[in-house]
This record gives C-alpha cells, sequence and structure tokens, in this order.
C-alpha cells in the first residue's frame, strides 16, 4: 500500500488521525507483556517487535541453541516456514551445513492451531514434503520453532526416516510449552501438552524423545530465547513456558479454554450458572 513504518503505537496509547493531523493520548500506565511467542512462531519474519526485526531474532536465537545443545550431524535443515531461519542460524554456529530438507504446501495453514487431532495430523502429512535426495544418508538436525502437542515432530521425523535419513536430532527455538494461553492462542488445556507427560526435566526430555522417535532432543534455554529478543524478561508474557501469568486467572481456567467454553454453554442453555467441583481445581496446579 505505499505505506512506512513510523514507530509503534504503545501499551495504554490513543492515537488519532484526522483532518487536524496526529494526535496522541495516554490513557493508561504502560505495562507492556508483549508475547514472547510472537518472536517463535506467531510474527511474520519480516515484521520489526520493539525495533528488533523478527527474522534477526530467530536466527539469534538459532545460534544460541547451537551453542547450548551442540551435536554431530551432517546437514541442517528447518522446519518450513517459521523454523528455517533458527535452522540458519544453528548451521552458522555449528559450521555444519544448512540445506532444504523439506517443502511445504502453502495451502494448508497452521497444524497445530487446528480444532482436532485428527485434521492436525492430516494437515501435517499434507503440509511437508521431504526432499530425498538431500536427506538421504545424512544425519540430521532438524531444528522446528517450538513442540506443542508433538504431533508435526512425530510425524516428521517418521518421514524423514523413511526418506534415507540415518539419525535425526530435534533442536527447539523455544523452551518446552507447558501451560495453556488464555489470550487468544490455542494451547487448550495442560494434559494436551507433551512436555507435561512427566514431572522432572531430565525424564521430561527422554520421554518428549521417544514419544517423537528422535535420535536426540534438545531445547533453548528461556534466558537463550529472551535474550535473542533484546527485550527485558519484564516486558515479556512467557506463561505457556513458565506459568507466571501477566494477569490473574480464575482458578478454574487453568483446566484450559475448553472447559471454560462448555461451562459457558452449559449455562447459556440451562440457564444455571456452572461451577467447576473442587477436585477440578486442585488439578490446576503447575505440573
Amino acid at each position: 500500500v505505499g505505506a512506512s513504518f513510523v514507530r509503534d503505537i504503545e501499551p495504554g496509547e490513543l492515537l488519532a488521525i484526522d483532518a487536524d493531523g496526529v494526535r496522541s493520548t495516554r490513557f493508561a500506565n504502560p505495562n507492556p507483556k508483549g508475547c514472547i511467542f510472537e518472536y517463535v512462531y506467531l510474527a511474520r519474519p519480516d515484521s520489526t517487535i520493539a525495533g528488533r526485526s523478527v527474522h534477526k531474532t530467530r536466527v539469534d536465537i538459532g545460534r544460541r541453541l547451537a551453542q547450548e545443545k551442540p551435536v554431530e550431524a551432517d546437514l541442517v535443515i528447518g522446519v518450513p516456514e517459521s523454523g528455517t531461519p533458527a535452522a540458519v542460524g544453528y548451521a552458522q554456529e555449528s559450521g555444519i551445513p544448512f540445506g532444504q530438507g523439506l517443502t511445504k504446501n502453502a495451502y494448508v495453514g497452521r497444524t497445530f492451531i487446528q480444532p482436532s487431532q485428527t485434521i492436525r495430523q492430516l494437515g501435517i502429512r499434507l503440509k511437508l514434503n521431504p526432499l530425498k535426495e538431500v536427506i538421504r544418508g545424512k544425519r540430521l538436525i532438524v531444528v522446528d520453532d517450538s513442540i506443542v502437542r508433538g504431533n508435526t515432530q512425530r510425524a516428521l521425523v517418521r518421514m524423514l526416516r523413511e526418506a534415507g535419513a540415518i539419525e535425526v536430532h530435534v533442536r527447539i527455538a523455544s523452551p518446552p510449552v507447558k501451560w495453556p494461553c488464555f489470550y487468544g492462542i490455542d494451547f487448550a488445556t495442560p494434559a494436551e501438552l507433551i512436555a507435561n507427560a512427566v514431572e522432572n526435566e531430565d525424564e521430561m526430555l527422554e520421554a518428549v524423545r521417544h514419544a517423537i522417535g528422535a535420535d536426540t532432543l534438545g531445547y533453548i534455554s528461556q534466558h537463550g530465547m529472551i535474550a535473542a529478543t533484546e527485550q527485558p524478561a519484564s516486558r515479556l508474557c512467557t506463561a505457556c513456558f513458565d506459568g507466571n501469568y501477566p494477569i490473574e486467572l480464575p482458578g478454574e481456567t487453568a483446566l484450559g479454554k475448553n472447559v471454560i467454553e462448555q461451562m459457558l454453554a452449559t449455562a447459556a442453555r440451562t440457564g444455571i450458572p456452572v461451577q467447576p467441583d473442587n477436585d477440578n481445581v486442585s488439578a490446576l496446579r503447575r505440573p
């Protein structure tokens, strides 16, 4: 449209544009808590957040991931599209060549936000296709932006082995996702998140690695991810990784947004407010 970037509109700011020009009004004290998952996955790579290029942030996350979770291999590949910049950074830092090992069908949307497990799994098979001539006989490092339910990685590792990869080492450009998001992203319940399979951190890594079928698995640390954004941790929402929600939630919400939706639907249908029982509320504790 021919527009040019001027600046971000700040939290608590009202910007009015009319015949008299541009006016800025502050109606609330700013207390920003930007979604860190924008840097990881949601934002377009050509976006700029708080003066920092999203693409550069993802490449930097990949470099830090290579420092934290090195492994010997022949080729680094990214899971397109959002995993690719981190894969480039991993390759640059590790000195292992980067290659395109997967092609993506542009007409298939984001798989982890599909409404059902069956649709998500079908979407993964339709979405990605391995380039056999690139990966056959190779020890692969596969860099992805995140693991939410594990569907993508499980299907992906299987496809890569079927295509001839002799080793598949999965590296993740974000920490384990353990908490639902109540601000618009479809992380439904803690039980659906694969990182909650086991409480102990070491056992969790092994359980997830086994579940997705990888030879090794490594996540970047939360500290490393935040450092790559060049934002103070106090200005970011990291609730999906650590459970520290910027707005206090009612106890029952930790059951997941789908439970709340069912409660509201029941209340609307019957006219009787529905409250979760004590056993359910006690299940809201951190895993």
